[in-house]
This record gives structure tokens, C-alpha cells and sequence, in this order.
């Protein structure tokens, strides 16, 4: 975090976009301050403590100290983090990604295995007497579904 105490328009620009991004209450609560307080670190009058200045960047960047260019354009608001291409996500959403994640694998073997029963199938089906030479069936090219008929 940059330790440079910021001039007057900075710190207008810091306070004014923390109150529009929580509301001033909140702000004002987090912080731990008065409103006057809040108006004299607006003006300049007051040096902002080094760790109110912390959050205060924090809020207007979105992002903490250390992070990575990775997450540029990643934000929270409310009790959502946005993703740089605009999603958002709750932290029961984010906590659900484990299981989802082992749904996808579960059926990505359950595919794998369906594939080479595929494959199994049409190969003993090649070569069975009768066959046809000229049609090979395989995963990507499954043999065509018989017609019903309607009477």
C-alpha cells in the first residue's frame, strides 16, 4: 500500500467513492470515525490515519494489498465479488465450486467409460458376421438410432 499521504483532491476523490461504493453510515462506521472527522480528512485539515487510508484505497481499487494483476478487475459490492467480465458471486456460491467441481469429474470418468463401452460395442459389432465393411461406428460417429413407427 502506498504510505504517501495523499493531497486534498486525492483524498476527496478516496472519501467520496468509499461513501458511494457502502454508503456513508457504513463508512463511517467501519471506519471508526465522526462525520466531522470524515469532513476534515475530505478537506485536508486532518491527516487520514495510515490505516484508514489503507481501506480507503482498498475500497476505490477493489482489491487488497499484494494481490496480483490476476485479479484486476475483480470487485466486491454488497456481498458479491464481481469477476472482471461482470458475474458475481456470493460466498455460497463460492463455497459450492468444490462440490460442483467433483459432480464435473464424476461425470467426466462416467463419459470416459460410456466412450470405450462405445467403442467395445462397435468393434464386436464389425465384427460380427454380416456386418457391414463400410461403416465403422466409434464415440464421435455412434451408429444411427433405429426409427420408430407409428401406426
Amino acid at each position: 500500500m502506498n504510505h504517501v499521504p495523499p493531497t486534498p483532491e486525492e483524498a476527496q476523490a478516496l472519501i467520496d467513492h468509499a461513501v458511494r461504493s457502502v454508503g456513508e453510515a457504513f463508512a463511517l462506521d467501519v471506519l471508526g470515525v465522526h462525520r466531522t472527522t470524515l469532513m476534515r480528512w475530505r478537506t485536508g485539515a486532518v491527516r487520514i490515519p495510515h490505516a484508514a487510508l489503507a481501506l480507503l484505497r482498498i475500497w476505490q481499487e477493489g482489491r487488497l494489498p499484494g494481490m496480483t494483476d490476476d485479479w484486476r478487475g475483480f470487485h466486491f459490492f454488497g456481498d458479491k465479488l464481481y469477476t472482471a467480465a461482470g458475474v458475481g458471486y456470493t460466498a455460497r456460491d463460492i463455497d459450492g465450486w468444490h462440490w460442483q467441481k467433483q459432480a464435473c469429474e464424476a461425470n467426466e470418468r462416467r463419459i470416459k467409460q460410456l466412450e470405450a463401452l462405445v467403442t467395445d460395442l462397435s468393434d464386436k459389432l464389425q465384427k460380427a458376421p454380416g456386418a457391414a465393411a463400410n461403416e465403422v461406428y466409434s464415440p464421435t460417429n455412434p451408429p444411427p438410432r433405429p426409427r420408430r413407427h407409428v401406426a
